[in-house]
């Protein structure tokens, strides 16, 4: 145990907020273990918050202990038994490096605005003070421009989903008009051929060879006009229902084509709102490089997708690594 691996747990619980800041009692990390080192379960509850739990400090000592002891955790260890560094951010940056709190799809990091805090804390300790002025006004307003960036780029994606979940619905609805569409053209072409073969024939005339025995020629056409009658009636219906389903049919396309619509112009906005944000990061990025007088490299501003390996805020955060060389780790 160092002062220095000291602070940097009590700094990364405090980003954390586990415990002090949330239902997860005993388990100041918001770790998801609930068995100690030698795979034993230990007591433990789910909290409002999702993470487990515990009823004592030793049990949540010992699920915390276990959880850094994992060899996917080894950076964070790794970091502790160096000794620690006691610069706010800089031991966040370690830990982001598993995956605790690992970076996000467009490369920012979990702990970004306090990571960005240890860089320039380190810079102000190598004797960069002078370089800093001008800089810390555009770094106070990193912090909050990262999260309105996540936030609109988490939106941005959600509502890519919703998209393309409309068009699948719009591309079902389409289907059922087509079918629907044919069933009518069906129905109608029924009862105008029978409507053509009552004008141009006498009724009894198509049941000849079944009416023979059934007496004189007017009874035979009083029986053919009655099954007439019949038939009539049942392609009326058929036909009523074929035009009830396709117009319930068209009325359901129109509905996914304005939900579509809809989900368009929601994406539109949630783009917008992330270039804008998107844009905010980089006038940071840029007067922070300014007040510490480095050249960072050239920053792509067009918006890449949320899911990308590194979209456009990744690389504004890649800009500011390169900038506050050498590397942490």
């Amino acid at each position: 145990m160092t002062p220095n691996a000291v602070a940097d747990l009590d700094e990364w619980q405090l980003v954390e907020g586990g415990s002090t800041n949330n239902t997860a009692a005993f388990n100041p990390f918001n770790a998801f273990q609930v068995t100690d080192s030698s795979g034993a379960p230990i007591p433990a509850v789910t909290s409002a918050n999702g993470f487990p739990a515990f009823g004592t400090w030793a049990d949540g000592c010992a699920a915390t202990v276990a959880a850094l002891l994992q060899p996917i955790m080894e950076p964070i260890v790794t970091a502790l038994r160096a000794g620690g560094v006691s610069v706010p951010g800089i031991f966040l940056f370690d830990v982001d490096q598993s995956p605790w709190c690992a970076p996000s799809a467009d490369g920012i990091p979990c702990y970004a605005s306090e990571i960005l805090a240890g860089e320039i804390v380190e810079t102000l300790l190598k004797g960069s003070s002078v370089q800093l002025k001008g800089s810390l006004t555009s770094y106070s307003n990193t912090g909050a421009d990262l999260h309105t960036y996540e936030k609109a780029a988490y939106v941005t994606a959600s509502d890519l989903g919703l998209v393309a979940t409309k068009n699948a619905l719009l591309t079902e609805a389409q289907q059922g008009v087509a079918v629907a569409r044919d069933s009518l053209s069906t129905a109608t072409r029924s009862l105008r051929r029978l409507a053509l073969e009552d004008y141009t024939s006498g009724a009894a005339s198509r049941f000849e060879s079944s009416l023979v025995l059934l007496g004189s020629p007017d009874e035979q056409d009083a029986v053919g006009q009655y099954l007439l009658t019949i038939a009539a009636s049942r392609l009326t219906d058929n036909y009523d229902g074929a035009e009830s389903a396709f117009k319930t049919s068209v009325t359901k396309r129109n509905a996914a084509q304005a939900s579509v619509a809809q989900a368009t112009s929601l994406l539109d906005a949630a783009e917008a709102a992330e270039n804008q944000a998107l844009s905010g990061l980089e006038t940071d990025a840029k007067n922070i490089e300014a007040g510490f007088a480095c050249t960072a490299p050239q920053v792509t501003t067009a918006v890449a997708s949320p899911v990308d390996d590194q979209g456009s805020a990744g690389q504004l955060w890649q800009a500011l690594q390169d900038c506050l060389a050498p590397p942490l780790s």
